[in-house]
C-alpha cells in the first residue's frame, strides 16, 4: 500500500508540473527564440515551481520503487496522464479562450482508470529481488542505445516516414530502461552511487531517451511521437521487471485474463488520451511554434 500511494504522489506531482509549465511556456509571446523563452521561464516563479514539483515527483517514484515492485508502480505513473487532464482541465475554466477536454478525453481518462484498477487488481504480483542480473541490465542499456541507433539512423533521412515515430519508440523505450534501472539504483546505499557501474547505466539510458524525445518533438508532429512514448514506458517496464527482478504475476487463466485485458485498456487508453491531447495541442497553435515550444521546455 505505501509503494502504490507514493506511486499516486509521484503521478501526481509530474501532472501539476506538467500542467503548470506548459501553462507557462504557452503564455509567451509567438514567435519567441528557444534562449529567450528559457530566460522569461526561469524568471517566472510558476515555473520553477513546477520544475520543483518534478523534482518532488522523481524523488517519490525512487521512493516508490524502493517500497514496491516495478509492474506495480510503473502502470500507476502512468496515470499522470489522467490527472494532468483534470487539473489542465480545472485551471483552463477560469479563461474562456482555452478550450476544454472533450466528451471523448473524458472516456479514454476512464478507461485507463479502469484499467489500472483492474490491473494491479489481479497482478497481484510475488515479491522478487532488489537487484538486476548485470547482463540482462547491460542488454538493456546496449538495447536502448541501438534503438536510438536505428531511429537516428531512419531520421537523418528527410524523406523517410513517421521519422517522430521512430524517435517516439526511441525514447519510450528509453524511458521504460530508466524507470527499471531506477529501481536498482534506489536499492543501493548511497555510498555506492557514484562508484556503482548501475548509475553509469541509469545516466545513458536516461539521458538517450531525453535526447530522443527531443528529436522526436522536432521531427514530426506530436500526433506521431507522444502517444508510442506514453503507452511504451509503462508496458515495456511491465514486460521486463519479471526478468529482471523476478517479479511474478499472479498465476492462473482467470487472473492471466484479467491481467492481460487491464494492460490492454490502461495501452489503449493512454494512446487515446496522449493522441487527442497532442491534437489538441496542434490545432491551438501553428506546428512549427507547438514543436519549438515542446522542444524548449522539454
Amino acid at each position: 500500500m505505501t509503494a502504490i500511494l507514493l506511486a499516486l504522489a509521484a503521478a501526481l506531482s509530474f501532472a501539476v508540473s506538467t500542467v503548470v509549465q506548459h501553462r507557462a511556456a504557452g503564455g509567451t509571446p509567438e514567435g519567441t527564440g528557444t534562449v529567450r523563452l528559457l530566460l522569461r521561464l526561469v524568471r517566472n516563479p510558476a515555473w520553477l515551481a513546477a520544475l520543483a514539483a518534478a523534482g518532488l515527483g522523481f524523488l517519490l517514484h525512487a521512493l516508490a520503487l524502493r517500497a514496491g515492485l516495478v509492474v506495480i508502480v510503473a502502470p500507476l505513473l502512468s496515470g499522470g496522464l489522467v490527472l494532468t487532464l483534470v487539473l489542465g482541465a480545472l485551471m483552463d475554466r477560469r479563461h474562456p479562450g482555452r478550450p476544454l477536454p472533450g466528451r471523448g478525453q473524458w472516456v479514454a481518462a476512464g478507461v485507463v482508470a479502469g484499467g489500472l484498477a483492474l490491473f494491479t487488481t489481479a497482478a497481484s504480483p510475488t515479491p522478487g529481488r532488489t537487484t538486476a542480473p548485470a547482463g540482462l541490465v547491460a542488454a538493456c542499456v546496449i538495447g536502448t542505445l541501438l534503438a536510438a541507433g536505428a531511429a537516428e539512423g531512419w531520421g537523418r533521412r528527410p524523406r523517410s516516414a513517421h521519422r517522430a515515430a521512430a524517435f517516439g519508440v526511441a525514447a519510450g523505450a528509453g524511458f521504460g530502461i530508466t524507470g527499471l534501472l531506477l529501481k536498482e539504483f534506489v536499492g543501493l546505499p548511497p555510498a555506492a552511487w557514484v562508484s556503482s557501474w548501475t548509475t553509469a547505466a541509469l545516466l545513458v539510458a536516461g539521458g538517450v531517451a531525453v535526447l530522443m524525445a527531443q528529436r522526436a518533438y522536432q521531427a514530426g508532429p506530436l500526433i506521431e511521437s507522444v502517444p508510442v512514448m506514453t503507452v511504451l514506458e509503462p508496458l515495456l517496464a511491465i514486460a521486463l521487471a519479471g526478468p529482471l527482478y523476478g517479479e511474478r504475476l499472479a498465476p492462473g487463466p482467470v487472473a492471466h485474463t484479467a491481467q492481460l485485458l487491464g494492460a490492454l485498456m490502461l495501452a489503449a487508453g493512454l494512446l487515446l488520451l496522449s493522441r487527442r491531447g497532442a491534437d489538441a495541442d496542434l490545432c491551438r497553435e501553428p506546428p512549427g511554434e507547438a514543436r519549438q515550444g515542446m522542444t524548449a521546455v522539454a
